[in-house]
């Protein structure tokens, strides 16, 4: 992770030597980054860095919902995969085979353990989890 400022740093000096060796990926990162430089009238570092820095607090914020994922028992985890694939709460009730009030005491319990307030918050900070195929693989 911390090396991916060096790599594109030599990535874009790479394209400005013409008899430098280019990866296809890098040459197509650099062009990007110059591409959006250009568009927004900045500095190719800065873009650079605000990419960095926009991937830093993506992995951070994962490893961070990870931990709290890790944290959930595996009922709680079941109740939070449905509700992210847009089931309600009766409808996890009688997939789950239990009552409606448990799952509404296990969603307190998860909204606690994540710091959040709501079903929306949930699905918006783990959107880019694959539910559906963890729930498939629990099933089995």
């Amino acid at each position: 992770m911390y090396l991916l400022p060096t790599l594109l740093r030599r990535a874009l000096e790479s394209l400005r030597r013409k008899d430098a060796q280019v990866f296809p990926l890098d040459a197509e990162l650099a062009m990007s980054i110059r591409q959006t430089a250009q568009e927004q009238g900045r500095p190719e570092e800065d873009v650079l860095n605000d990419l960095v820095n926009a991937g830093q607090y993506q992995t951070g914020r994962d490893e961070a919902a990870g931990i709290k994922w890790d944290s959930l028992t595996d009922r709680e985890r079941e109740v939070l995969a449905l509700v992210c694939l847009g089931q309600r709460n009766y409808e996890i009730a009688n997939i789950l085979g239990i009552a409606n009030q448990t799952i509404k005491t296990h969603l307190q319990h998860i909204f606690q353990k994540f710091g959040l307030h709501s079903r929306k918050e949930l699905r918006l900070l783990l959107r880019d989890w694959n539910f559906a195929s963890w729930w498939e693989s629990h099933q089995m």
